[in-house]
């Protein structure tokens, strides 16, 4: 009797686990599109909420008065900002949480085994020699191409290192950090035989910047994106199983180092998509995954969505305030995540404890 009300009672404690999940999910997802609204809607120019929702609307009456100046506002600049901006910062968040869960280190982070630094060598490779590489017309192009393809690099490079020794976390997290320290050092040495014309345009992009981007990486973000949400919700309970160690993992039927490879995976191109076009934009995949385990708790099958929620909350938040705070002069969006994320970080880690 006494058995059967034990498995009663955590039976309850896991029902009242999940529609806590649920609703913080649900919280999460209409406060995004209320920001969603509000970030479309605000800026420089004269076009508020009512002239986006004519400009929406005419894709369905003919009725809606706005000029042409206004669609292509809302149509070409604001709307594809917000949805990257979204997408960037879910992408993120999830692969910092991914990461923190695999490694059982709370200050890892997307950009830990340095894939940050070769996407940034890259993208400063390709603007030093932009002017050489743009007659071979790789164009618009051509910084993300070098900024994803060597951040794909660096992490073969940090998981062959971790292969040829003992395979253990510590040496991936120390290859990761000695390779980002290499390219970190490239990178300054490109800013230092750059010229005047590039050199501003390598600062700007090493501290992320939404601006100027299109709907077509929109949806080269937003397949990247659904294809590792996917992949995650379907290994949500395997990830749970993974975040206890690879013992433990393995006692219970879990392929640790097939796992590991799929996540490195699927981490690698969730960071390499969003950094490769946006540049680097630190803290929102340190900060999202622990507020949202803070929040709900560490169940990846509910930590995996609302995380993303958190991530993409987080950068439309701060790439709002970054392009509006000083309008028409736009802040690097990354020096605004820094600014929102520590303080209210370290009010929940203070009041966390104080509990």
């Amino acid at each position: 009797m006494d058995s059967a009300q034990a498995i009663e009672r955590e039976l309850q404690k896991y029902n009242t686990y999940r529609a806590k999940g649920r609703r913080l999910i649900l919280v999460l997802f209409f406060m995004l599109i209320a920001l969603i609204a509000i970030s479309a809607s605000v800026g420089s120019s004269s076009v508020n909420l009512s002239t986006v929702l004519k400009v929406l609307a005419g894709f369905f009456s003919d009725r809606a008065e706005i000029s042409d100046m206004q669609r292509r506002i809302v149509m070409d600049i604001r709307l594809p900002r917000v949805f990257c901006a979204v997408l960037s910062g879910a992408s993120l968040s999830m692969a910092g949480l991914v990461m923190q869960g695999i490694f059982q280190n709370p200050l890892v982070s997307p950009y830990t085994l340095g894939v940050s630094n070769g996407a940034s060598f890259g993208a400063s490779l390709a603007i030093v020699l932009s002017a050489k590489l743009s007659i071979l017309g790789f164009g618009y192009y051509l910084t993300p191409v070098f900024a994803f393809f060597f951040s794909i690099l660096t992490m073969v490079l940090v998981y062959t290192i971790s292969k040829l020794t003992n395979h253990s976390n510590k040496t991936l997290i120390l290859s990761g950090v000695a390779i980002g320290y290499l390219f970190s050092a490239l990178v300054s040495a490109l800013k230092y035989i750059s010229d005047v014309h590039s050199l501003p345009e390598l600062v700007f992009w090493s501290m992320g910047s939404l601006s100027g981007l299109r709907w077509n990486v929109v949806g080269l973000l937003l397949t990247a994106f659904s294809i590792c949400f996917v992949v995650c919700m379907i290994n949500g309970w395997n990830l749970n199983v993974m975040a206890m160690g690879c013992e433990e993992a393995s006692s219970l039927g879990v392929d640790y180092k097939k796992m590991q490879i799929l996540t490195f995976v699927v981490t690698t191109v969730l960071t390499s998509t969003s950094v490769a076009f946006t540049g680097v934009i630190g803290f929102v995949g340190l900060v999202s995954p622990h507020v949202t385990r803070m929040l709900i708790g560490s169940d990846y099958r509910y930590c995996i969505p609302a995380s993303a929620l958190m991530g993409a909350l987080l950068l439309l938040l701060s790439d709002t305030l970054a392009r509006t705070m000083f309008s028409p002069v736009e802040i690097p969006v990354g020096i605004i995540t820094s600014f929102i994320g520590v303080p209210f970080f370290l009010y929940l880690v203070i009041r966390r404890r104080k509990i």
